[in-house]
């Protein structure tokens, strides 16, 4: 952690924050003064010290919020420790950009309306990243740059934050209005908010939306025996009959004249 650093905590659920407090303390307990800010759009929790913070542990409370949605209940908190160095954060990160995409088909509760939502998941290969202080850091800022339900896109949109993923992939999930040409590009972003570059490179896919077979009732019948609707069950009653009416047919003895 640099002198000079900040916190973020980001929630994953859309939350509501109703000034809860966040309580930050050097190694002997002492609080150490900083200003909280909540950012709504994208459920993150800032405290950025109101001084330079001298080398030592420091201790972080974070509060656990009340969720947006059918539930509304409150999420459990979180408490953190970092290591501040002797050292500032001095420059951007690099970044080498997005590398890769892919993409499939799902279904989200939607915890806002508490439905079922039709989703595209969009799986991001992550590049090379690196920063003065180390990576473990760094956010990923993730933006939408072509979106088929806006043929005419005049500036990107920003549709997830995250820190750096550690395993090269992000995944990213939106409405599936819409099929068609999607594209994203990416930065990342360090405690200070310097933005690296890479953010020009964009990876492109082409969407397809199939229709989702919404599904039938299934009756069962006894125990071990196969399940059948109604419809099938009267087919094969009417198989039946005609079966037995072709026998009887067959065993007519033939009438002589």
């Amino acid at each position: 952690m640099p002198t000079n650093g900040a916190f973020a905590a980001h929630y994953a659920a859309p939350a509501l924050y109703n000034d809860e407090s966040v309580e930050l303390s050097d190694a002997d307990g002492n609080a150490v003064p900083a200003t909280v800010t909540y950012d709504d759009a994208d459920s993150l929790l800032r405290v950025a010290p109101d001084q330079p913070l001298g080398t030592g542990q420091l201790e972080i409370v974070w509060p656990g919020l009340r969720g947006v949605g059918a539930s509304g209940g409150v999420g459990r908190g979180s408490t953190t420790t970092f290591f501040v160095g002797s050292l500032a954060d001095a420059a951007p990160p690099n970044f080498s950009g997005l590398t890769g995409i892919d993409w499939d088909l799902a279904r989200d509760r939607d915890p806002c309306l508490d439905k079922l939502d039709d989703r595209f998941v969009f799986k991001l290969q992550v590049g090379a990243a690196s920063d003065d202080l180390g990576n473990d850091l760094l956010q990923l800022l993730v933006f939408q740059t072509k979106d088929p339900t806006a043929p005419v896109q005049t500036q990107p949109t920003k549709v997830a934050l995250q820190a750096l993923p550690t395993d090269g992939v992000v995944e990213v999930r939106r409405p599936a209005t819409k099929a068609g040409d999607t594209c994203f590009a990416a930065v990342v972003q360090d405690l200070l908010g310097n933005v690296s570059g890479g953010g020009e490179r964009e990876v492109c896919i082409k969407t397809r939306k199939p229709p989702f077979f919404e599904g039938c009732a299934v009756v069962s019948s006894a125990p071990g025996a196969g399940a059948f609707g109604n419809g099938s069950r009267a087919v094969l009653a009417l198989l039946g009959l005609w079966f037995f009416r072709r026998g009887r047919s067959a065993r007519k003895p033939p009438t002589h004249i």
